[in-house]
Protein backbone atom coordinates (compact mmCIF):
# COMPACT_ATOMS: atom_id res chain seq x y z
CA UNK A 1 0.00 0.00 0.00
CA UNK A 2 1.26 3.62 -0.99
CA UNK A 3 2.56 6.15 1.66
CA UNK A 4 -0.88 8.27 2.94
CA UNK A 5 -0.32 12.21 3.06
CA UNK A 6 -2.01 14.30 5.33
CA UNK A 7 -1.79 18.08 5.54
CA UNK A 8 -3.42 21.32 6.73
CA UNK A 9 -5.21 23.71 4.15
CA UNK A 10 -5.95 27.45 5.37
CA UNK A 11 -9.39 28.49 4.26
CA UNK A 12 -9.90 32.00 3.22
CA UNK A 13 -11.71 32.37 6.49
CA UNK A 14 -8.80 31.61 8.32
CA UNK A 15 -9.87 28.22 9.87
CA UNK A 16 -7.72 25.31 9.37
CA UNK A 17 -8.64 21.73 7.43
CA UNK A 18 -6.80 19.03 6.98
CA UNK A 19 -6.51 16.69 3.45
CA UNK A 20 -5.66 13.41 2.40
CA UNK A 21 -4.08 12.21 -0.64
CA UNK A 22 -2.65 8.74 -1.93
CA UNK A 23 -1.44 8.09 -5.64
CA UNK A 24 -3.53 6.08 -7.50
CA UNK A 25 -3.23 4.11 -10.98
CA UNK A 26 -1.63 6.48 -13.68
CA UNK A 27 -3.45 7.09 -16.68
CA UNK A 28 -1.83 7.90 -19.64
CA UNK A 29 1.21 7.93 -18.11
CA UNK A 30 0.39 10.38 -16.38
CA UNK A 31 0.50 10.58 -12.55
CA UNK A 32 -2.78 10.59 -10.79
CA UNK A 33 -3.60 10.77 -6.69
CA UNK A 34 -6.82 11.10 -4.82
CA UNK A 35 -7.50 13.76 -2.48
CA UNK A 36 -10.31 15.11 0.34
CA UNK A 37 -9.75 18.09 1.73
CA UNK A 38 -12.56 19.36 4.76
CA UNK A 39 -11.71 17.30 7.89
CA UNK A 40 -11.16 19.05 10.96
CA UNK A 41 -8.48 17.43 12.06
CA UNK A 42 -5.39 15.46 11.35
CA UNK A 43 -7.07 12.54 13.23
CA UNK A 44 -9.91 12.40 11.15
CA UNK A 45 -8.37 12.47 7.76
CA UNK A 46 -5.93 10.03 8.16
CA UNK A 47 -9.01 7.66 9.14
CA UNK A 48 -10.98 8.58 6.36
CA UNK A 49 -7.77 8.44 3.94
CA UNK A 50 -7.29 4.83 5.40
CA UNK A 51 -10.63 3.44 4.58
CA UNK A 52 -10.70 5.29 1.31
CA UNK A 53 -7.22 3.85 0.17
CA UNK A 54 -7.99 0.18 1.40
CA UNK A 55 -11.28 0.40 -0.59
CA UNK A 56 -8.99 1.24 -3.21
CA UNK A 57 -6.43 -1.48 -2.72
CA UNK A 58 -9.23 -4.05 -2.73
CA UNK A 59 -11.54 -3.00 -5.66
CA UNK A 60 -9.27 -1.33 -7.79
CA UNK A 61 -10.97 2.08 -7.18
CA UNK A 62 -12.06 4.62 -4.55
CA UNK A 63 -15.05 4.32 -3.05
CA UNK A 64 -16.55 7.57 -1.61
CA UNK A 65 -20.19 6.38 0.78
CA UNK A 66 -22.75 7.79 -0.83
CA UNK A 67 -24.87 10.53 0.86
CA UNK A 68 -27.79 9.47 -0.51
CA UNK A 69 -30.91 8.40 1.80
CA UNK A 70 -32.06 4.91 1.62
CA UNK A 71 -35.18 5.44 0.65
CA UNK A 72 -33.53 7.14 -3.00
CA UNK A 73 -30.94 3.96 -3.25
CA UNK A 74 -34.43 1.93 -3.54
CA UNK A 75 -35.80 3.78 -5.67
CA UNK A 76 -32.91 3.99 -8.31
CA UNK A 77 -32.42 0.42 -7.44
CA UNK A 78 -35.91 -0.83 -8.71
CA UNK A 79 -35.18 1.21 -10.99
CA UNK A 80 -31.65 0.30 -13.05
CA UNK A 81 -31.76 -3.33 -11.89
CA UNK A 82 -34.83 -4.90 -10.68
CA UNK A 83 -36.71 -3.00 -13.63
CA UNK A 84 -34.27 -5.18 -16.13
CA UNK A 85 -33.81 -8.31 -13.96
CA UNK A 86 -37.46 -9.30 -12.42
CA UNK A 87 -40.72 -10.21 -13.68
CA UNK A 88 -43.48 -7.60 -13.19
CA UNK A 89 -45.17 -9.75 -11.16
CA UNK A 90 -41.72 -9.77 -9.10
CA UNK A 91 -41.07 -6.27 -9.34
CA UNK A 92 -44.70 -5.12 -7.63
CA UNK A 93 -44.07 -7.51 -4.63
CA UNK A 94 -40.69 -5.80 -4.33
CA UNK A 95 -42.38 -2.01 -4.78
CA UNK A 96 -44.82 -2.58 -2.43
CA UNK A 97 -43.26 -4.20 0.74
CA UNK A 98 -40.11 -1.50 -0.15
CA UNK A 99 -43.39 1.53 0.24
CA UNK A 100 -45.29 -0.31 3.19
CA UNK A 101 -42.39 -2.07 5.66
CA UNK A 102 -38.69 -0.48 4.73
CA UNK A 103 -38.99 3.35 4.10
CA UNK A 104 -41.59 4.04 6.85
CA UNK A 105 -38.59 2.80 9.22
CA UNK A 106 -35.05 3.20 7.95
CA UNK A 107 -35.88 5.11 4.35
CA UNK A 108 -34.75 8.52 5.82
CA UNK A 109 -31.27 7.10 7.04
CA UNK A 110 -28.26 8.05 5.15
CA UNK A 111 -26.81 4.88 2.84
CA UNK A 112 -23.44 5.08 4.48
CA UNK A 113 -24.75 5.08 7.90
CA UNK A 114 -26.93 2.25 8.28
CA UNK A 115 -25.59 -0.51 10.33
CA UNK A 116 -25.83 -4.43 10.70
CA UNK A 117 -27.29 -3.22 14.25
CA UNK A 118 -29.97 -1.05 12.52
CA UNK A 119 -30.97 -3.72 10.14
CA UNK A 120 -31.47 -6.29 12.69
CA UNK A 121 -33.52 -3.59 14.96
CA UNK A 122 -35.69 -3.07 12.21
CA UNK A 123 -35.88 -7.18 11.21
CA UNK A 124 -37.19 -7.97 14.87
CA UNK A 125 -39.27 -5.52 15.53
CA UNK A 126 -41.32 -6.59 12.39
CA UNK A 127 -41.07 -10.04 14.58
CA UNK A 128 -42.71 -8.08 17.39
CA UNK A 129 -45.25 -6.60 16.22
CA UNK A 130 -46.31 -10.01 15.12
CA UNK A 131 -45.97 -9.57 11.33
CA UNK A 132 -45.92 -13.46 9.61
CA UNK A 133 -42.09 -14.99 9.17
CA UNK A 134 -43.06 -14.75 5.43
CA UNK A 135 -43.52 -11.19 5.24
CA UNK A 136 -40.43 -10.76 7.43
CA UNK A 137 -38.04 -12.89 5.68
CA UNK A 138 -39.16 -11.06 2.33
CA UNK A 139 -38.53 -8.02 3.95
CA UNK A 140 -34.92 -9.20 5.00
CA UNK A 141 -34.21 -10.81 1.40
CA UNK A 142 -34.80 -7.10 0.18
CA UNK A 143 -32.61 -5.45 2.54
CA UNK A 144 -29.70 -8.35 1.59
CA UNK A 145 -30.38 -7.81 -2.04
CA UNK A 146 -30.12 -4.07 -2.05
CA UNK A 147 -27.15 -3.71 0.13
CA UNK A 148 -25.69 -6.52 -2.16
CA UNK A 149 -26.24 -4.34 -5.16
CA UNK A 150 -24.74 -0.60 -3.41
CA UNK A 151 -21.59 -2.51 -2.63
CA UNK A 152 -21.07 -3.88 -5.98
CA UNK A 153 -22.00 -0.75 -7.47
CA UNK A 154 -19.35 1.11 -4.82
CA UNK A 155 -22.06 3.16 -2.66
CA UNK A 156 -20.86 1.39 0.08
CA UNK A 157 -17.28 -0.36 1.32
CA UNK A 158 -19.08 -3.05 3.07
CA UNK A 159 -22.74 -4.44 3.29
CA UNK A 160 -24.51 -4.27 6.32
CA UNK A 161 -27.43 -6.92 5.58
CA UNK A 162 -24.74 -9.94 6.42
CA UNK A 163 -26.18 -12.72 8.66
CA UNK A 164 -29.28 -11.04 9.42
CA UNK A 165 -31.84 -13.44 11.68
CA UNK A 166 -35.42 -13.76 11.89
CA UNK A 167 -36.40 -14.98 15.18
CA UNK A 168 -37.30 -18.33 15.44
CA UNK A 169 -39.08 -18.51 18.75
CA UNK A 170 -43.11 -18.69 19.04
CA UNK A 171 -44.32 -16.30 16.87
CA UNK A 172 -46.01 -13.62 18.98
CA UNK A 173 -49.88 -13.57 18.05
CA UNK A 174 -50.83 -10.53 15.73
CA UNK A 175 -54.53 -9.01 16.52
CA UNK A 176 -54.97 -8.34 12.92
CA UNK A 177 -58.59 -6.50 13.66
CA UNK A 178 -58.48 -4.67 16.76
CA UNK A 179 -62.74 -3.40 16.53
CA UNK A 180 -64.89 -5.92 17.97
CA UNK A 181 -67.45 -7.95 15.22
CA UNK A 182 -70.50 -5.80 15.32
CA UNK A 183 -74.16 -7.64 14.75
CA UNK A 184 -76.81 -5.13 13.53
CA UNK A 185 -80.10 -5.67 15.19
CA UNK A 186 -82.78 -6.05 12.74
CA UNK A 187 -84.56 -2.36 13.83
CA UNK A 188 -81.59 -0.99 13.37
CA UNK A 189 -81.52 -2.46 9.47
CA UNK A 190 -84.45 -1.34 8.62
CA UNK A 191 -83.68 2.21 9.82
CA UNK A 192 -80.95 2.11 7.71
CA UNK A 193 -82.65 1.32 4.61
CA UNK A 194 -85.27 4.23 5.39
CA UNK A 195 -82.20 6.50 5.40
CA UNK A 196 -81.13 4.94 2.42
CA UNK A 197 -83.64 4.00 0.53
CA UNK A 198 -83.74 2.65 -3.32
CA UNK A 199 -82.72 5.31 -5.65
CA UNK A 200 -79.54 6.71 -2.84
CA UNK A 201 -76.06 5.40 -3.86
CA UNK A 202 -75.87 3.73 -0.77
CA UNK A 203 -78.55 1.37 -1.37
CA UNK A 204 -77.09 -0.91 -3.46
CA UNK A 205 -74.00 -1.67 -1.78
CA UNK A 206 -75.48 -1.97 1.59
CA UNK A 207 -78.06 -4.23 -0.16
CA UNK A 208 -75.17 -6.36 -1.60
CA UNK A 209 -73.18 -6.35 1.98
CA UNK A 210 -76.13 -7.34 4.10
CA UNK A 211 -77.64 -10.06 1.68
CA UNK A 212 -73.91 -11.49 0.58
CA UNK A 213 -71.35 -10.95 3.15
CA UNK A 214 -68.82 -9.58 0.92
CA UNK A 215 -65.54 -7.70 2.04
CA UNK A 216 -65.84 -3.75 1.31
CA UNK A 217 -63.33 -4.37 -1.99
CA UNK A 218 -65.23 -7.22 -2.92
CA UNK A 219 -68.36 -5.19 -2.80
CA UNK A 220 -67.38 -2.60 -4.73
CA UNK A 221 -64.71 -4.37 -7.48
CA UNK A 222 -68.12 -6.18 -8.46
CA UNK A 223 -68.90 -5.87 -12.20
CA UNK A 224 -72.19 -7.02 -13.86
CA UNK A 225 -70.60 -10.14 -15.55
CA UNK A 226 -70.06 -11.59 -11.95
CA UNK A 227 -73.96 -11.66 -11.44
CA UNK A 228 -75.35 -14.67 -13.10
CA UNK A 229 -79.50 -13.97 -13.00
CA UNK A 230 -80.58 -16.98 -14.51
CA UNK A 231 -78.43 -19.72 -12.03
CA UNK A 232 -79.05 -17.07 -9.01
CA UNK A 233 -75.32 -16.54 -8.42
CA UNK A 234 -72.50 -13.67 -7.99
CA UNK A 235 -68.96 -14.85 -8.31
CA UNK A 236 -66.39 -13.14 -6.38
CA UNK A 237 -63.54 -12.64 -9.12
CA UNK A 238 -61.52 -9.60 -7.46
CA UNK A 239 -61.51 -7.23 -5.25
CA UNK A 240 -61.23 -2.98 -5.64
CA UNK A 241 -58.33 -1.18 -3.89
CA UNK A 242 -56.71 2.25 -3.45
CA UNK A 243 -53.45 3.33 -4.14
CA UNK A 244 -52.18 6.42 -2.98
CA UNK A 245 -50.54 8.67 -5.37
CA UNK A 246 -48.57 12.05 -5.36
CA UNK A 247 -49.82 15.34 -6.19
CA UNK A 248 -51.29 16.15 -9.82
CA UNK A 249 -52.93 18.75 -11.32
CA UNK A 250 -56.79 18.64 -12.06
CA UNK A 251 -55.87 17.76 -15.41
CA UNK A 252 -53.93 14.92 -14.37
CA UNK A 253 -56.20 13.75 -11.93
CA UNK A 254 -59.16 13.68 -15.23
CA UNK A 255 -57.11 12.00 -17.57
CA UNK A 256 -55.99 9.00 -15.47
CA UNK A 257 -57.92 8.70 -12.90
CA UNK A 258 -61.89 9.22 -13.50
CA UNK A 259 -62.99 7.14 -10.31
CA UNK A 260 -61.70 9.69 -7.43
CA UNK A 261 -61.05 13.50 -7.04
CA UNK A 262 -58.46 12.66 -4.79
CA UNK A 263 -54.56 11.91 -5.55
CA UNK A 264 -54.25 8.06 -6.41
CA UNK A 265 -55.98 5.21 -8.17
CA UNK A 266 -58.35 2.33 -7.57
CA UNK A 267 -57.18 -0.74 -9.21
CA UNK A 268 -58.10 -4.53 -9.11
CA UNK A 269 -56.28 -7.38 -7.42
CA UNK A 270 -57.25 -10.97 -6.61
CA UNK A 271 -59.56 -11.53 -3.80
CA UNK A 272 -58.20 -11.58 0.16
CA UNK A 273 -56.64 -15.20 1.13
CA UNK A 274 -57.46 -16.12 -2.71
CA UNK A 275 -60.72 -16.31 -2.14
CA UNK A 276 -62.62 -16.99 -5.14
CA UNK A 277 -65.86 -18.49 -4.77
CA UNK A 278 -69.54 -18.44 -6.20
CA UNK A 279 -72.43 -17.71 -3.80
CA UNK A 280 -76.48 -18.11 -4.46
CA UNK A 281 -78.41 -15.26 -4.33
CA UNK A 282 -81.46 -14.88 -2.34
CA UNK A 283 -84.44 -13.54 -4.25
CA UNK A 284 -84.52 -10.23 -2.65
CA UNK A 285 -80.86 -9.23 -3.48
CA UNK A 286 -81.72 -10.66 -7.09
CA UNK A 287 -84.63 -8.68 -7.58
CA UNK A 288 -82.97 -5.65 -6.40
CA UNK A 289 -79.75 -6.07 -8.61
CA UNK A 290 -82.17 -7.20 -11.81
CA UNK A 291 -84.04 -3.53 -10.86
CA UNK A 292 -80.77 -2.01 -10.72
CA UNK A 293 -79.17 -3.42 -14.02
CA UNK A 294 -82.27 -2.23 -16.10
CA UNK A 295 -82.02 1.27 -14.55
CA UNK A 296 -78.67 1.22 -15.79
CA UNK A 297 -79.05 0.24 -19.33
CA UNK A 298 -81.58 2.98 -20.24
CA UNK A 299 -79.22 5.49 -18.53
CA UNK A 300 -76.41 4.61 -20.36
CA UNK A 301 -78.51 5.05 -23.58
CA UNK A 302 -80.36 8.63 -21.90
CA UNK A 303 -76.75 9.86 -21.26
CA UNK A 304 -75.24 8.41 -24.58
CA UNK A 305 -71.74 10.17 -25.36
CA UNK A 306 -72.23 11.88 -21.65
CA UNK A 307 -71.96 9.10 -19.76
CA UNK A 308 -68.79 7.95 -17.97
CA UNK A 309 -67.40 4.70 -18.81
CA UNK A 310 -64.45 2.96 -17.50
CA UNK A 311 -61.08 0.87 -18.34
CA UNK A 312 -58.56 -0.92 -16.91
CA UNK A 313 -55.40 -2.37 -17.84
CA UNK A 314 -55.63 -6.02 -18.24
CA UNK A 315 -58.05 -8.74 -17.52
CA UNK A 316 -60.28 -8.30 -15.22
CA UNK A 317 -60.63 -11.89 -13.63
CA UNK A 318 -57.54 -14.10 -12.21
CA UNK A 319 -56.55 -17.70 -11.96
CA UNK A 320 -56.56 -18.74 -8.39
CA UNK A 321 -52.57 -18.97 -8.04
CA UNK A 322 -50.65 -17.06 -5.29
CA UNK A 323 -48.15 -15.49 -7.58
CA UNK A 324 -48.19 -11.09 -6.78
CA UNK A 325 -49.72 -9.50 -9.82
CA UNK A 326 -49.19 -5.99 -11.43
CA UNK A 327 -51.82 -3.34 -10.01
CA UNK A 328 -54.85 -3.53 -12.75
CA UNK A 329 -55.36 0.58 -12.72
CA UNK A 330 -59.01 1.54 -13.31
CA UNK A 331 -59.50 4.77 -15.19
CA UNK A 332 -60.95 6.49 -17.97
CA UNK A 333 -58.35 5.87 -20.89
CA UNK A 334 -59.90 3.50 -23.46
CA UNK A 335 -58.39 0.20 -23.15
CA UNK A 336 -59.51 -3.22 -24.47
CA UNK A 337 -61.35 -4.06 -21.07
CA UNK A 338 -64.15 -1.83 -20.37
CA UNK A 339 -65.54 -2.30 -16.48
CA UNK A 340 -69.21 -2.60 -15.75
CA UNK A 341 -69.25 -1.49 -12.59
CA UNK A 342 -72.34 -2.45 -10.39
CA UNK A 343 -71.94 0.14 -8.19
CA UNK A 344 -72.36 3.28 -9.91
CA UNK A 345 -74.55 6.19 -10.32
CA UNK A 346 -77.28 7.41 -13.12
CA UNK A 347 -74.83 9.03 -15.33
CA UNK A 348 -72.44 5.91 -15.38
CA UNK A 349 -69.81 7.67 -12.44
CA UNK A 350 -68.14 4.83 -10.01
CA UNK A 351 -69.70 4.81 -6.75
CA UNK A 352 -66.18 4.21 -5.08
CA UNK A 353 -65.52 2.81 -1.35
CA UNK A 354 -64.97 6.00 -0.08
CA UNK A 355 -68.07 6.77 -0.16
CA UNK A 356 -68.72 4.48 3.23
CA UNK A 357 -67.20 6.93 5.15
CA UNK A 358 -70.13 9.30 4.30
CA UNK A 359 -72.50 6.65 5.22
CA UNK A 360 -71.42 5.49 8.26
CA UNK A 361 -71.27 9.31 9.11
CA UNK A 362 -74.85 9.26 8.81
CA UNK A 363 -75.54 5.90 10.75
CA UNK A 364 -73.96 7.08 13.64
CA UNK A 365 -75.40 10.11 14.14
CA UNK A 366 -78.80 10.71 12.86
CA UNK A 367 -79.47 6.77 13.63
CA UNK A 368 -77.33 6.70 16.73
CA UNK A 369 -75.50 3.28 15.68
CA UNK A 370 -71.66 4.30 16.37
CA UNK A 371 -70.90 0.52 15.87
CA UNK A 372 -71.42 0.83 12.53
CA UNK A 373 -69.07 0.53 9.58
CA UNK A 374 -69.07 -2.00 6.34
CA UNK A 375 -67.76 -4.39 7.77
CA UNK A 376 -70.71 -5.08 10.50
CA UNK A 377 -73.05 -5.77 7.15
CA UNK A 378 -70.70 -8.92 6.70
CA UNK A 379 -70.61 -10.05 10.27
CA UNK A 380 -74.44 -9.71 10.50
CA UNK A 381 -75.10 -11.88 7.05
CA UNK A 382 -72.78 -14.41 8.63
CA UNK A 383 -74.73 -14.06 12.66
CA UNK A 384 -77.69 -14.62 10.69
CA UNK A 385 -76.76 -17.52 8.20
CA UNK A 386 -75.67 -19.12 12.40
CA UNK A 387 -78.48 -18.37 13.62
CA UNK A 388 -80.57 -20.31 11.11
CA UNK A 389 -78.77 -23.47 11.27
CA UNK A 390 -76.32 -22.78 8.75
CA UNK A 391 -73.37 -24.78 9.17
CA UNK A 392 -69.50 -23.77 10.21
CA UNK A 393 -68.33 -24.94 6.41
CA UNK A 394 -71.17 -23.49 4.61
CA UNK A 395 -70.60 -19.69 6.13
CA UNK A 396 -66.58 -20.09 5.86
CA UNK A 397 -66.99 -21.18 1.89
CA UNK A 398 -69.83 -17.94 1.61
CA UNK A 399 -67.76 -15.54 3.27
CA UNK A 400 -64.42 -16.72 2.43
CA UNK A 401 -62.78 -17.02 5.50
CA UNK A 402 -59.21 -18.00 5.45
CA UNK A 403 -59.99 -21.30 7.20
CA UNK A 404 -62.82 -22.98 9.33
CA UNK A 405 -61.53 -22.05 12.94
CA UNK A 406 -61.81 -18.26 12.07
CA UNK A 407 -65.23 -18.54 11.44
CA UNK A 408 -65.53 -20.93 14.46
CA UNK A 409 -64.01 -18.34 16.54
CA UNK A 410 -66.60 -15.42 15.32
CA UNK A 411 -69.54 -17.08 15.48
CA UNK A 412 -69.38 -19.18 18.47
CA UNK A 413 -68.02 -15.96 20.28
CA UNK A 414 -71.16 -13.97 19.51
CA UNK A 415 -74.99 -14.68 20.98
CA UNK A 416 -77.62 -13.27 19.96
CA UNK A 417 -81.05 -13.64 21.07
CA UNK A 418 -82.52 -15.60 18.16
CA UNK A 419 -79.57 -18.20 18.54
CA UNK A 420 -80.61 -18.48 22.43
CA UNK A 421 -84.68 -18.74 21.51
CA UNK A 422 -83.34 -21.34 18.60
CA UNK A 423 -80.99 -23.52 21.48
CA UNK A 424 -84.47 -23.36 23.78
CA UNK A 425 -86.39 -24.78 21.04
CA UNK A 426 -84.27 -27.40 20.56
CA UNK A 427 -83.66 -28.40 24.04
CA UNK A 428 -87.63 -28.44 24.55
CA UNK A 429 -87.71 -30.91 21.03
CA UNK A 430 -84.91 -32.66 22.49
CA UNK A 431 -85.94 -33.80 26.07
CA UNK A 432 -90.07 -33.57 24.95
CA UNK A 433 -92.32 -36.01 26.77
CA UNK A 434 -92.22 -38.13 23.39
CA UNK A 435 -88.17 -38.60 23.19
CA UNK A 436 -87.68 -39.57 26.88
Amino acid sequence: MGELFIKPRTLKSGKTVYEYAFEIASVDGKRKRKTKSGFATKREAREAGKIAQQAYEHVGQVVEPSDMSYADFLDMWLEKDCKLTCKSSTLVGYEKKIRLYIKPEIGSYKLKTITKDTLQDFITKMYDEGYSINTVNSVKGLLTKSFTYALDRHYIVSTPAINLVVPTKKQPKKTTRSKKHVYIPQDVMQKIFERFPEGSSAYIPIMIGYHTGLRLGEIYGLVWKDIDFENKTLSVNRQVQWEAGEARSEEEKKRTNGTSKSNGYWYFSKPKYNSFRTIELDDVILEALKKEHDKQLKARAYFDEYYNHYYCENEMTYAKTDDILPMNKVSQEKSPYEVDFICRREDGSYISARTTQHTSSIIHKQLHFPQYDTHSLRHTHGTILYENGASFMYIKERLGHKNLQTTIEIYTNHYTDTINKNGNIVLNNAFSKENV
